[in-house]
């Protein structure tokens, strides 16, 4: 089976560690893998073309997290800089889901895999809906 690298991934973000980030147990806390994943999905978020920061009224439905989870590989420490990438690993009728791979430029490594699943969220009506065809053409012109 062919290791996933960084090259597999047109969606790429770039993570700085800081010194703060570090726990007493003398390695990257797991909490800021969370909040990396974060800007990593914003990231692929605006890649589709979504707005992040505008005004949900004005939206006619919205990404939102519905689930996510992180395995973790390796300890991160400082001073590291992590390049994370991001694809869509399936469609579904109500969610897509992401993946997004922490490598470690220090350690050459990956670090860790965090998934996201994410719903789409009509804001006038304040539930969630089917995937929207424009979502997923827009999934599929990154992806390919």
């Amino acid at each position: 089976m062919r290791q996933v690298t960084i090259a597999d991934f047109k969606i790429q973000t770039t993570i700085v560690v800081q010194w703060g980030e570090m726990d007493a147990y003398q390695h990257v806390n797991n909490v800021n893998y969370v909040r990396w994943g974060e800007t990593a999905r914003v990231d692929y978020f605006r890649a589709m073309g979504f707005i992040i920061n505008q005004d949900p009224k004005k939206m006619l439905y919205a990404p939102i997290l519905g689930f996510q989870s992180v395995k973790y590989i390796a300890p991160v420490v400082y001073p590291d800089t992590i390049i994370i990438g991001t694809k869509t690993e399936a469609i579904k009728d109500d969610r897509f889901v992401l993946k997004s791979y922490f490598f470690s430029t220090q350690q050459n490594l990956l670090v860790a895999i965090q998934t996201h699943e994410v719903v789409i969220v009509d804001y006038n009506k304040q539930q969630k809906i089917a995937i929207p065809q424009s979502i997923m053409d827009e999934i599929h012109q990154i992806e390919n």
